[in-house]
């Protein structure tokens, strides 16, 4: 009887022993499945942040470039201003359109600031979107 109940634990302890190898070897699948999917979402993350510098960068010097083509008219403009000056033609300007240049001068300017954050604001709204399209790719 006891050699009889010595070999059922005997059975028992394999038939464990074979599930938790069976568990082991899933848990270890799944892990490998894990790291995969860590892997694949670090590659696209650098990716994602690799396109961003690279838009930023672009931006940039599209600020630069747009700054200075504004800036050649503000100094055109300038220019002619004091032109107007040195003739003495500038004193028929009545006081009114001298507060009308100084207005148009601070258009400019904001139009100018403007214009790159409604961009930084558009390029930004970009990414949040395709960081979205992303994730919810990734979900199950």
């Amino acid at each position: 009887m006891a050699e009889k109940l010595l070999d059922e634990m005997i059975v028992k302890i394999n038939q464990i022993t074979t599930s938790l190898g069976g568990t082991i070897a899933q848990i270890n699948q799944m892990s490998t499945a894990i790291q995969s999917m860590s892997q694949k979402f670090s590659e696209e993350t650098i990716s994602v942040n690799e396109n961003i510098r690279l838009i930023v960068e672009v931006l940039k010097q599209f600020r630069m470039k747009s700054g200075e083509s504004i800036q050649e008219i503000a100094d055109d403009f300038n220019f002619q201003i004091k032109e107007l000056y040195e003739n003495k033609s500038i004193e028929v300007i009545t006081e009114e359109e001298k507060k009308a240049i100084d207005i148009i001068r601070q258009a400019a300017k904001t139009v100018s600031n403007n214009l790159y954050y409604a961009q930084l604001l558009n390029v930004i709204q970009s990414i949040r979107e395709e960081t979205n399209r992303i994730i919810s790719r990734k979900e199950p």
